[in-house]
């Protein structure tokens, strides 16, 4: 994907030696980030003064529990910490991250590690998608193992290793290559639905003007039958 160093998803590892703040990334994810409603400005007129205050309406009888936070079952987050496809000789590190300053995922600098976007879900999830991504190439560490992505086959293994020493597999379900303006990152990054894996990185023709790859190549992943 764009240069690492500059925030984005990819590189301009052909000759061009300026690391530019402006490259773009090759995850859209604008629709992450500033798109709350802008709130109405309109002063609304005050609610007429009751002449006499309500009558008290009756509370019906409720268990009493300890509310507590103790006593709150929380759902726990397991996060990946390494990813493997065996048969493309990928073994990567995986690093939490989150967004960047301009609202777009951000990644680890080297191809050679891979990011977890940390606000989808983790291992074992029931439902949403558990995103990944790395840079496909970088200047100074060369051709990332998330180049071969475009290689892999429905049917292929993905193992995910999780920072508390579990691990999920995954069966590759789907292969895509498409133009980044035709990208589907709202599925990629839907946290609903069924469970499954998205992982992402650049692909397609580098265009030296732009200094960005084309396309992205997403790989779709479901959990394996548990044995």
């Amino acid at each position: 994907m764009d240069q690492p160093n500059s925030g984005g998803l990819g590189m301009r590892s052909r000759g061009v030696a300026r690391l530019g703040a402006g490259a773009a990334l090759c995850l859209a994810l604008s629709g992450l980030a500033g798109c709350a409603p802008t709130p109405d400005a309109t002063p609304r007129p005050p609610a007429p003064a009751s002449a006499a205050p309500s009558p008290r309406p009756s509370v019906p009888e409720v268990p009493t529990v300890d509310a507590s936070l103790g006593n709150v079952p929380v759902a726990t987050t397991i996060a990946p910490a390494r990813i493997r496809l065996d048969r493309l000789g990928i073994d990567m590190t995986v690093t939490a991250e989150g967004l960047d300053s301009r609202g777009a995922m951000a990644l680890p600098p080297n191809a050679a590690d891979a990011g977890w976007y940390r606000f989808s879900p983790g291992l074992l999830a029931q439902q949403g998608a558990t995103v990944i991504a790395a840079h496909i190439d970088s200047s100074h560490d060369g051709i990332g193992p998330f180049s071969r992505l475009k290689d892999a086959a429905v049917g292929d293994q993905i193992l995910l290793d999780g920072e508390d020493g579990s691990t999920a597999a995954y069966t590759v379900s789907e292969i895509r290559q498409v133009g980044k303006i035709d990208a589907p990152m709202a599925e990629v990054f839907d946290q609903s639905g069924a469970p499954r894996l998205s992982l992402v990185t650049c692909g397609g023709v580098f265009n030296s003007a732009t200094g960005h790859y084309v396309d992205n190549v997403i790989v779709t992943a479901i959990p394996a039958p548990r044995a």
